[in-house]
């Protein structure tokens, strides 16, 4: 058996997308999930990627995620609105709310919808580059279950709630910054313990609440700069779920408390056009890029990179090369689609 796979997106998402179709999901919610995981896979955040669909679909048998549930807009204020994301798949609400905000925010300049009862969202960089594409700067945040530990406990008691900024302009056309404020995100913990590879001590804590490099032994993610990390979670976590009615963390924090999977979101949209031509701000956007990165650097230092620009460079190598995956997680999808009576792609055919 090959040690891995190599596989172009294009059949990558379109494989992703019939299997979940085969679990009940119509074909445009299937391609926009799929859509979402090969982009994290080409801009190699592998722990965000088709990684995560063995996990999708044992949280749709669960129970906990619903592959027909159908997201409803309920209106706020003039531009603000929430999403019931009546446990659909989580990009699904979080595009229902991009698609009901882009209007607003074109009429009004400004935008805001929260994204209630819903799952996991894949990674949140997806939205803020969609926003800034279109000419809006976008800010996007997710609050999830207590994976994270405060400062000075050892036990998950917050999220490691993402937050991604992204604005017209830079090397890419789009300038997308895009951070857990974990020091490791949870998926980062799981691959590394499929892999079965050790992790940097400070990532995580074990049961114990001691640092583990085990990752199997890894429980407690935590906070990015510590204090600020934890304190820039809360904040999202009373943003997006508290706001809105669905707070998470509070009632699963508690010991023996029940964890189903859960998450909420929000994004604000702001129309650039409105305070200045797109190209102007864009145009000044690349100016403090090429600023920072003409500064003179340390030796031996990486080069200078924008927010997103690494990203971009292996997307453009997996767009052209294709997508790798490992032995262990192309077998798992092989066998995924074989089981649903799905074409399995010639490239993983084999490791199953």
């Amino acid at each position: 058996m090959p040690s891995d796979a190599l596989i172009y997106p294009a059949d990558l998402s379109q494989f992703v997308s019939a299997i979940f179709q085969a679990e009940g999901m119509s074909p445009a919610d299937a391609a926009i999930v799929a859509d979402i995981l090969v982009w994290a896979d080409l801009r190699g955040v592998e722990s965000h990627g088709v990684e995560r669909v063995p996990r999708y679909i044992a949280t749709m048998h669960k129970g906990e995620m619903q592959p027909k549930a159908e997201p409803i807009v309920e209106e706020v204020a003039g531009s603000a609105f929430r999403i019931d994301g009546k446990k659909a798949m989580g990009p699904i609400g979080m595009m229902r709310a991009l698609v009901a905000a882009e209007p607003r925010a074109r009429a009004n300049g400004i935008a805001m919808g929260l994204i209630a009862n819903a799952t996991h969202t894949g990674a949140i960089g997806y939205y803020a580059e969609w926003a800034a594409r279109r000419g809006f700067a976008a800010i996007v945040m997710a609050a999830g279950m207590p994976l994270m530990a405060w400062p000075g406990t050892k036990v998950p008691s917050i999220s490691t709630s993402p937050i991604a900024i992204g604005v017209p302009g830079g090397p890419d056309g789009v300038m997308v910054f895009d951070m857990s404020t974990a020091i490791a995100a949870s998926g980062r913990l799981r691959k590394a313990m499929l892999d079965k590879k050790p992790i940097p001590e400070g990532w995580a804590l074990d049961a114990e609440g001691k640092p583990a490099t085990d990752p199997a032994k890894a429980v407690t993610s935590l906070p990015v700069g510590e204090a600020k990390g934890a304190g820039l979670s809360l904040m999202i976590e009373i943003l997006a779920g508290v706001l809105g009615g669905t707070p998470i963390v509070a009632p699963m924090a508690q010991p023996g408390a029940p964890r189903p999977h859960s998450a909420n979101g929000m994004i604000i949209l702001i129309d650039v056009a409105k305070f200045r031509p797109v190209a102007d701000v864009a145009g000044d956007v690349d100016m403090l890029a090429h600023a920072i990165k003409s500064l003179a650097r340390i030796e031996g230092a990486e080069p200078v990179r924008m927010p997103g620009e690494r990203g971009s460079a292996e997307l453009r190598q997996r767009q052209a090369k294709g997508i790798p995956l490992n032995a262990r997680l192309a077998g798992a999808l092989a066998k995924m689609g074989t089981e649903r009576a799905v074409a399995v792609p010639a490239a993983l055919q084999g490791f199953a």
